[in-house]
């Protein structure tokens, strides 16, 4: 198995979910085009599935709301971002979308079904796009998969082929040979990659990075500004901007913590919030960890008045260790649970912040093993069904665990007994046998603990 492309791993999307929002976002974008070209007679209607984790919790990760504004064409690249609340309304109040060729009846409330009895499912991620005739006769219908950071596979179409891979090495081990063998870096590495593989020079790679980091730092911008309550029903407080004027005003008096590792911990909140408000990040690899590497990579890039230059490599390095999560295990929370999120989020994170501080390869692949290591277990059980509780936090610890790790492997020479690749053979057979009660239905963990919270007198549901 290849591992996955820089870009399919870094990517823009809107928040709250990669897999339970730009996943159907994306497949409803592709059925749109299978119903341009069909160009169905007056009085077709199309009706969406929601099986598995995307039917427990999709209207709390907005899937709804996400495989609406995919069929109605809205386009993610757009300025400001696509809100996805607004469009829904939209196609609520005219009970249709239009197309190139047609008018195709459409509404959301009645024709998107969470169905939570089919168990038969070829991945906990599945929904399927029908289109009606006006007996309510299936004409066609597509079916997809999405398995992970805003991947999606399924459906047949182009958009669901296989990215182009960034190495033809399925292990961490062999592109850590191969630069050793070759005297190069992995940045270096990956760059070749890209250009044999995707046909990407270093210009063209360099000017997709400086897009993501625009987006990485304005998501920690937008987030230490913003105020109010998150959407959803937990009516959770934003906090990142009064923890960041809280740490400006006592920035000499910390003492448990360095004021760099603090600083890194509240930029990983703002993004975290702003994914939860369902604003503009990269997948890091996912939504649901967006916040970890930049905010590892701001606050090295202010702490040490590093060029963007440089970053870009630290951003390579980083979708080089995601990818071989990717492609040998999962990085979706519904298959392995947040170890495959988080935990691959803080060691892309720990692997960038290596390389950016001299580390060697050696040293590189060390920090990301310790970092995933000390995630494996990790579950993901999101207070109902939203990117919340315990997510936003989680981006937190995920970014100190990360700097830790990264200071850990440079302290020595990097060699380690346990390779990255056992690390993350270990984290799918873990995911594996975990309950599906803790891989993203909010049925077990945290989210049980808020149900039974919820049912005490005087707790507000």
């Amino acid at each position: 198995m290849d591992i996955v492309g820089t870009f399919a791993i870094l990517k823009l999307a809107v928040g709250p979910s990669s897999s339970h929002t730009l996943g159907p976002f994306l497949a409803a974008r592709d059925f749109r085009r299978r119903l341009e070209a069909a160009r169905p007679a007056v009085g077709a209607r199309v009706r969406v599935h929601l099986f598995g984790s995307l039917a427990l919790t999709g209207r709390g990760h907005l899937t709804d709301l996400a495989v609406t504004a995919g069929l109605a064409g809205c386009e993610l690249d757009t300025e400001p971002p696509a809100d996805l609340r607004a469009i829904a309304q939209e196609i609520r109040q005219h009970g249709r979308i239009q197309t190139s060729g047609a008018v195709i009846g459409f509404r959301p409330e009645d024709d998107v079904i969470f169905d939570v009895q089919r168990r038969d499912l070829p991945h906990p991620n599945t929904l399927r796009f029908e289109l009606l005739d006006a007996d309510g006769r299936v004409l066609a219908e597509s079916e997809y998969r999405s398995i992970g950071g805003g991947r999606i596979a399924g459906g047949g179409s182009a958009e669901t082929a296989p990215q182009a891979p960034v190495t033809a090495h399925p292990s961490l081990s062999r592109v850590i040979d191969d630069c050793l063998e070759q005297g190069i870096g992995l940045a270096a590495y990956v760059r070749e990659r890209e250009r044999a593989f995707g046909g990407l020079d270093t210009a063209a790679v360099d000017a997709r990075l400086a897009r993501l980091w625009a987006a990485m730092t304005g998501a920690i911008d937008a987030g230490l500004q913003a105020e109010g309550v998150l959407p959803g029903r937990l009516k959770l407080p934003r906090r990142a901007a009064e923890m960041f004027t809280s740490f400006q005003r006592n920035i000499r008096h910390w003492r448990v913590l360095p004021q760099e590792v603090t600083l890194a911990a509240v930029y990983a909140i703002a993004v975290a919030e702003q994914n939860a408000a369902g604003g503009r990040v990269v997948t890091a690899p996912t939504c649901g960890s967006a916040g970890v590497v930049p905010a590892v990579l701001r606050m090295l890039q202010e702490r040490f008045r590093l060029a963007d230059e440089a970053i870009y490599d630290a951003l390579l390095v980083a979708a080089l260790v995601g990818g071989v999560v990717a492609a040998n295990a999962s990085i979706a929370g519904a298959e392995v649970g947040c170890q495959g999120e988080v935990g691959t989020a803080s060691a892309m994170a720990a692997a960038a912040a290596c390389h950016l501080l001299g580390g060697t390869v050696l040293q590189v692949e060390s920090a990301a093993e310790m970092a995933l290591e000390h995630h494996l277990g990790l579950t993901c059980d999101p207070v109902q069904g939203l990117v919340q509780i315990p997510c936003i936090e989680r981006n937190a610890v995920g970014a100190v665990t990360a700097l830790n790790s990264a200071n850990l492997a440079l302290l020595s020479s990097g060699a380690h007994r346990i390779s990255f690749d056992q690390v993350v053979a270990t984290m799918k057979q873990v995911g594996q046998d975990m309950s599906a009660k803790y891989k993203e239905t909010a049925l077990g963990g945290l989210a049980a603990a808020d149900s039974a919270a919820a049912r005490r007198p005087g707790v507000d549901a």
